[in-house]
């Protein structure tokens, strides 16, 4: 949604429908578009690719959707999905465009190599039977990194 321009670091949008439940909070409240609230909506996109299509927000109203994400709620971690991929995903998601990781920075964690950034700890398989199931239902992905859920929360 953002734009490279050569003297802006954003946008301005000037009416249009937006995705409310993939845009960066910025870019609803003040209609402006940077890397950091592209680098938000790619964290939606990663849930929708790790829960294998859900929606995020799914059976919320964007306003409803809106005022979770203000109060601190981020998505919680869908089947399958390995820890330093929701841990990616969730550091997409502050509030603080300045504290978003960089397209580089993603770009480099995903190029790493497949085993170290795909790879599940013995303690993270033990929560639900199903949580590391690519594809279960989604509230079995509850129970995956209570410490990063938590820790993050803290930080909003």
């Amino acid at each position: 949604m953002s734009r490279a321009l050569n003297y802006s670091d954003y946008y301005v949008s000037h009416g249009g429908m937006i995705p409310v439940k993939w845009t960066a909070p910025e870019a609803i409240h003040y209609k402006k578009y940077t890397t950091a609230s592209d680098v938000w909506s790619f964290g939606c996109v990663m849930y929708e690719i790790w829960s294998v299509g859900h929606k995020p927000f799914e059976g919320f109203t964007n306003v409803e959707a809106m005022e979770m994400v203000t109060r601190g709620y981020r998505l919680q971690p869908p089947p399958g999905c390995p820890r330093r991929i929701y841990s990616m995903m969730i550091s997409c998601w502050h509030l603080e465009r300045l504290d978003c990781p960089s397209f580089p920075s993603v770009c480099q964690t995903l190029a790493e190599e497949a085993n170290s950034l795909l790879q599940w700890r013995e303690e993270d398989s033990l929560c639900h039977p199903h949580a590391c199931l690519l594809g279960a239902p989604l509230e079995t992905g509850a129970s995956l990194y209570p410490d990063l859920q938590n820790a993050y929360q803290g930080r909003q």
